[in-house]
């Protein structure tokens, strides 16, 4: 639902940078989308309404930082990201990893985000059917707590994704140990297939 009275953000979408949730970290070249009108968006809008009211293959560079963990559908989501990207677009993601104890204290969180997350999203998965965007994982890193950064899990975990050898390591790490060895922050970077 749109909280603007007419349809005069049109005239201010010149950029080619889109910042979606932008809450107050909006770069001056970037547009930006915000449900709250305290924030600095450009365009004061729910992101849960679907279909957005913005042109087809416009932006050339997406930033979604902290924002898709609070949209309750991810899929329609990530295909309105898609369509109003151009092919190549890069789309910046950070999300709470779901051992994050920040991730259960915001009662407006509703989505949880592993690292495998996003694979659905390339086409290779058996649950792409899900939807019909289609991204390339060109980069997904995992932020754990300082801790276990400082004793090299993080860096462990990160180049075991990159292998296919050792990606049982981060595989067994998220499925046996993540409430003990804590995740903080995914950090993912899509490239947009048409």
């Amino acid at each position: 639902m749109f909280c603007e009275d007419s349809f005069s953000y049109r005239e201010r979408m010149i950029y080619e940078k889109i910042n979606i949730g932008c809450g107050l970290d909006k770069q001056d070249d970037e547009f930006g989308i915000d449900i709250n009108p305290r924030s600095n968006a450009d365009m004061i809008f729910d992101l849960n309404v679907i279909p957005w009211d913005i042109e087809d293959s416009k932006f050339e560079s997406v930033r979604c930082d902290a924002i898709l963990e609070h949209l309750h559908h991810f899929y329609d989501v990530m295909e309105e990201i898609w369509g109003i990207s151009k092919n190549g677009t890069k789309t910046y993601i950070n999300v709470p990893h779901f051992s994050d104890f920040a991730m259960y204290t915001d009662p407006t969180h509703v989505k949880f985000f592993s690292s495998n997350s996003f694979s659905t999203l390339t086409g290779d998965s058996k649950w792409s059917y899900y939807t019909e965007a289609r991204y390339e994982i060109v980069s997904l890193k995992i932020r754990l707590k300082s801790l276990f950064k400082l004793i090299g899990l993080e860096f462990i975990i990160n180049a075991s994704k990159k292998s296919k050898k050792f990606r049982s390591i981060s595989k067994f790490w998220e499925s046996y140990l993540p409430f003990i060895v804590t995740g903080k922050i995914i950090e993912v970077i899509l490239e947009v297939k048409n």
